[in-house]
């Protein structure tokens, strides 16, 4: 077995990564065949605070280690899992991405109702996550006003051809700049929504990438 790590794993670790994961490729779940070589490779990168500890590793089979070239492990499944989105269909928008994921299991449901009530200079939200409150802050050139919240990707919702009509934003969704988004999301998890008096900032969507 071949080790892509800045340190070499000893056959222990090898067995005990192998043991987590079978000799399945962490890319996309399928069998790595006896007398195929096993690689290993980060699941999350240095740079993003991975380190080399061995839950932070997965074997994967050597083609797609060739394949996913600079990319981490992580991001690699994910442009693949994009790549079986992507072929699915035409004009996909949000709502499919959501149901895609649902189907995947990455989430358990999205589309959520939140109620959002403005008093003062706070707001409540009331969400099947339970009811916060939060600091509305005015802006000084717009006088609109704002608040921070960390909301579920269970609330996200895109209201594309919503009851058979075509919503306010019929987005078409684009695999390239979906890729970059989430790779900058990574870095920079901050989503603004502005509306007149209130505006929301996502600053996680919980669930969303996370393996």
């Amino acid at each position: 077995m071949v080790a892509t790590l800045k340190r070499q794993l000893t056959d222990d670790e090898k067995a005990i990564v192998l043991g987590r994961f079978g000799r399945h490729c962490y890319a996309n779940g399928y069998a790595i065949l006896e007398g195929e070589q096993v690689q290993f490779d980060h699941i999350r990168a240095h740079g993003l605070g991975g380190d080399s500890e061995l839950n932070n590793i997965a074997p994967m089979c050597a083609q797609h280690n060739r394949e996913k070239s600079q990319l981490t492990l992580g991001d690699f499944r994910i442009e693949l899992q994009l790549d079986k989105f992507f072929a699915s269909g035409d004009k996909l928008t949000l709502r499919h991405l959501l149901s895609f994921f649902k189907s995947q299991k990455r989430i358990e449901e999205f589309e959520q109702n939140v109620s959002i009530n403005a008093d003062g200079d706070t707001v409540t939200l009331d969400t099947v996550s339970g009811v916060m409150t939060h600091t509305l802050y005015p802006c000084p050139i717009t006088t609109w006003h704002y608040f921070y919240a960390t909301l579920d990707v269970s609330l996200l919702d895109s209201d594309d051809e919503a009851d058979d009509s075509i919503g306010l934003q019929p987005r078409y969704l684009i695999k390239d700049k979906v890729f970059s988004l989430f790779r900058h999301f990574q870095r920079h998890p901050v989503l603004q929504n502005t509306a007149r008096y209130t505006a929301m900032s996502v600053t996680r969507f919980n669930g969303l990438w996370r393996d």
